[in-house]
């Protein structure tokens, strides 16, 4: 139990959407997201700079990092400057904007993500369900693209 109280309620789709700017930027992936009261802490691996291994594939060390609420606001004023810039958001700042889209749309706190390569889980608390208080959800390719196409249809009508 975290002695701090629940985490605030949250934008997930801007503070989602800065933090996989932020991956992409760093080039995480196997990205573990944790909500905190505090921000996020995230688990991932980073590659090891252009090193190889003696197949020839790149080389990823594990990173533990966490990312503070001012951190997420700082990227996410970053980030609202590429709007109306042509900016093509890459697979984490896409995914985790969806995903905090579908977070906010249930009603979702203190989520916690999985980058499973194909699919994303999620696990959030719902207030209000019946008996077990968490959803969980898999999100895949396929999910995402459907989240995309919503997304779409709710910006041309207003």
């Amino acid at each position: 139990m975290n002695a701090e109280g629940p985490a605030p309620r949250r934008d997930y789709e801007e503070a989602l959407r800065s933090l996989g700017l932020i991956f992409d930027e760093g080039n995480l992936s196997d990205v573990l997201v944790v909500e905190l009261s505090s921000g996020f802490g995230v688990t991932a691996l980073e590659p090891d700079g252009d090193a190889l291994d003696a197949s020839s594939q790149r080389r990823y060390r594990p990173i533990e990092t966490h990312f503070s609420d001012e951190a997420i606001a700082k990227a996410s004023s970053a980030g609202s400057g590429h709007r109306g810039t042509r900016h093509r958001a890459d697979r984490n700042e896409e995914a985790f904007r969806l995903i905090g889209r579908y977070i906010n749309g249930a009603g979702g706190s203190s989520v916690l993500l999985v980058d499973q390569g194909d699919a994303f889980l999620v696990r959030m608390l719902v207030e209000g369900e019946d008996d077990m208080p968490h959803r969980f959800v898999t999100l895949s390719s396929h999910d995402l693209d459907g989240l995309r196409q919503l997304a779409q249809k709710a910006r041309n009508r207003t």
